[in-house]
């Protein structure tokens, strides 16, 4: 069986890999992210959409679609990135931090939360500001 190399996206980070040798080798990695490429998300025959999210009626089931598998019936898509909308998680993660007092930072991450030293620090402070206690 004669070798030829395609040019893909990672499914994963969407980096451009260029001249991968096929067939792909299970062990087959992205250069920059290091996921296995040899994985269903990375198929022509995957589709969430149908059972068992493959339209390869052949194809043994596989649990997970982002791990490398022995599928005999892989064939490389040439594109698999899908950025993902993740504007429902920040805004989940936004209030999970304001219910805990934390602060959410402009990217969507949050900050650190504080020392205990500052924590104790603040509450001093606003006992003082409360009691007129200002020396």
């Amino acid at each position: 069986m004669a070798s030829r190399s395609i040019d893909m996206q990672c499914w994963k980070c969407g980096t451009e890999l260029k001249n991968l040798l096929l067939p792909f080798s299970r062990y087959e990695e992205c250069s920059s992210c290091k996921v296995d490429l040899h994985v269903c998300i990375a198929c022509k025959s995957h589709d969430p959409t149908v059972s068992d999210a493959c339209k390869e009626d052949r194809a043994d089931f596989v649990l997970d679609k982002d791990k490398a598998n022995f599928c005999d019936y892989f064939r490389a898509n040439p594109r698999p990135y899908q950025k993902q909308d993740d504007s429902d998680a920040r805004q989940a993660k936004a209030k999970l931090a304001e219910l805990f007092g934390e602060q959410t930072i402009d990217d969507g991450t949050q900050s650190e939360p504080s020392t205990p030293q500052a924590e104790a620090d603040k509450a001093l402070t606003e006992l003082k500001r409360l009691f007129g206690d200002d020396d």
